[in-house]
């Protein structure tokens, strides 16, 4: 089902009236939130995520693909491990599961890290990587023999957060929309939706940041689910702070994301101010409903 990602946000008084609204259900708050890589739930939903366990929220992150995998390194990985300022043989996982330790403590919630592999470590059944790097720039090409949806995947991925959600109890799980269509976003987002319908657990999709920004368009959900209204939801200013010193703890993708001829902290507060009614900065997501019909949700763009 694809849904469109173009919109408009809640008027003034209801966006702050519903502040928060996800976490501010009656008895105890508890919040999984499933990030595809360490560092997406940060960049996307960092603000939400520290000003809900200011609330009282109990929150946890748990990050799908961030299991380390043994060398020898596909070209895509050893250039990426250029980029993010490693050596080619460096435990790139390791160091990174140790940045975003730093960031989600920075913002106040617990982490888990998942045993997968980015797509850049995995390989496909007749050998061959998944990705392959492309010359003269960061992006990655996806082999053309690769499918559209690894389903075993998906259910392996989605067994593991069912666990969690009886683990965790939570009352609430949110994930990535996968905008930008990246393989990995859309594996974690599909099994993440499949688990919390299994369990009965209300599930979001945050706006996946800075992808939105750059390069905003259509997400297709899985079969029998489909986008509900977006919601705006600002923050006080301590936990966009919060959030943005935490983004600093990931070092390694900085080097990408951040510098002299791209500010990445100035796009985010530019993105959110054309979303948000009194020009302040929040974050955007969206309920997930099920539905036998695809339909169209206007999405902030």
């Amino acid at each position: 089902m694809v849904s469109s990602v173009q919109g408009s946000p809640l008027s003034g008084d209801e966006s702050v009236t519903r502040l928060n609204p996800m976490f501010h259900d009656a008895g105890p708050t508890r919040l999984l939130a499933i990030s595809p890589h360490l560092d997406d739930a940060v960049l996307s939903f960092g603000a939400c995520l520290t000003q809900a366990a200011r609330d009282g929220a109990k929150v946890t992150v748990y990050t799908v693909f961030a299991g380390t995998a043994p060398p020898p390194y596909s070209p895509a990985a050893a250039r990426m491990h250029e980029i993010w300022g490693l050596s080619p043989d460096d435990d790139a996982p390791l160091y990174r599961r140790e940045e975003d330790i730093a960031a989600l403590g920075h913002l106040g919630v617990e982490h888990l890290h998942g045993r997968f592999l980015d797509t850049i470590y995995r390989k496909l059944p007749d050998g061959g990587w998944l990705a392959d790097h492309v010359e003269g720039g960061q992006k990655l090409a996806i082999n053309e023999k690769a499918p559209d949806r690894d389903q075993d995947l998906v259910a392996e991925i989605k067994d593991e957060i069912k666990a969690l959600i009886e683990e965790h109890e939570p009352t609430l799980l949110v994930t990535c929309a996968a905008v930008g269509g990246h393989p990995d976003h859309e594996t974690a987002r599909d099994a993440a939706l499949l688990a919390a319908h299994e369990t009965n657990v209300p599930a979001r999709l945050w706006e996946d940041l800075p992808y939105a920004v750059f390069r905003p368009g259509a997400v297709e959900l899985p079969q029998g689910f489909r986008l509900g209204s977006p919601e705006f939801t600002p923050v006080e200013d301590e936990a966009r702070a919060r959030k943005f010193r935490s983004v600093e703890y990931y070092p390694s993708q900085l080097a990408m994301l951040n510098g002299r001829d791209k500010n990445l902290f100035e796009r985010l507060e530019t993105h959110a101010r054309k979303t948000a009614p009194d020009g302040g900065y929040g974050e955007t997501t969206w309920p997930v409903v099920t539905a036998d019909e695809s339909t169209a949700a206007p999405v902030p763009g």
